[in-house]
């Protein structure tokens, strides 16, 4: 059998010291919204923006190696990138609407986001370069009143928002084809009387996409709604609510590996925490405990074989092929 001494070092650290999945979220403990990080258990948290402004709902690169967010520091809101351990920073937009909710594309080389349109009501959906340049507009569509918080599909063909497309059936979460730009939009919500729809993001393997339904938008009346989607129709298998426990819910989203959904919620009297739903028996576990506000979890795991220093290593395939 013929192996390297590099790719057996390689295995042999990784069985040694297995790679902590990462959480990236935002947080008022210090006095205003920073991003911090910490491991997928909650231990290890760790401040990685430092601004008197509002530093929010962050997102990993597919690599690890990266984290978008929305910022205020500039007057408005930007979308700004970081490296993963917090230093250079980068203004990725500089428009005078707002700009906010950014996604990375799976292959890491484009972002989305939302634009308001010079202060008007209206927002759209655009898609730019990983390093702020090329920046198009992809919603087009008529009778579309607002577009925000864009996911993009695992597979990369689609994204889906959050928006109001007409007038009588309030925010649904609709999903579009990113090539050619925004085209056949697609309701995959089920409208609900006086209740509003907030998008939380696509399964890993891209069959189910994760939304919240809160009557009269209040987050004391909300429930997320896993919908599964048809594999090649335009169409919904199923819309299932998700039973968590009587909390407050803000936001949710799921875990790396789709079995587990991570929520920002308040227990009554408390401050907004963050904690993993496992879906399979219903168990909730608490991952910070802070008098200020947690939220916003966006959780990130290396898909193996990737050595220490982001290294594609395709070790089991080496064994395997020489053996």
């Amino acid at each position: 059998m013929r192996l390297s001494t590099t790719c057996l070092i390689c295995c042999l650290w990784l069985i040694a010291n297995p790679v902590q999945g990462r959480i990236v979220f935002n947080s008022k403990r210090d006095g205003n919204f920073e991003i911090y990080a910490m491991h997928s258990d909650g231990s290890a948290q760790i401040r990685l923006t430092h601004n008197e402004a509002y530093d929010v709902s962050p997102v990993w690169a597919p690599n690890g190696q990266q984290i978008a967010f929305m910022s205020k520091r500039d007057g408005n809101w930007e979308v700004y990138v970081i490296d993963a351990s917090g230093g250079n920073q980068r203004n990725l937009t500089h428009h005078p609407a707002e700009d906010g909710d950014p996604d990375w594309s799976p292959d890491g080389r484009r972002i989305t986001f939302s634009r308001g349109q010079n202060n008007e009501v209206t927002s759209n959906i655009f898609v730019m370069d990983a390093d702020g340049g090329n920046v198009r507009r992809i919603t087009r569509f008529q009778r579309l009143q607002f577009a925000s918080n864009p996911k993009w599909s695992p597979d990369g063909k689609r994204i889906a928002f959050e928006g109001m497309l007409g007038m009588g059936i309030g925010r649904q979460i609709y999903v579009i084809n990113v090539k050619p730009d925004g085209t056949n939009p697609w309701q995959v919500s089920q409208p609900i009387p006086d209740t509003g729809m907030f998008l939380s993001g696509w399964s890993p393997d891209g069959k189910q996409i994760l939304h919240k339904a809160s009557l009269h938008s209040l987050v004391k009346n909300s429930t997320p709604i896993i919908v599964t989607l048809h594999p090649t129709r335009r169409k919904t298998f199923t819309h299932e609510r998700v039973q968590l426990p009587k909390m407050d819910l803000a936001r949710v989203g799921w875990g790396v590996n789709g079995k587990s959904i991570l929520i920002t919620a308040r227990k009554e009297g408390e401050e907004w925490d963050i904690y993993r739903f496992r879906l399979s028996d219903g168990q909730l576990t608490q991952l910070t405990d802070h008098p200020a506000s947690d939220g916003s979890p966006n959780e990130w795991n290396p898909r193996l074989p990737v050595s220490p220093q982001g290294l594609i290593l395709k070790c089991w395939g080496a064994i395997k092929s020489n053996l």
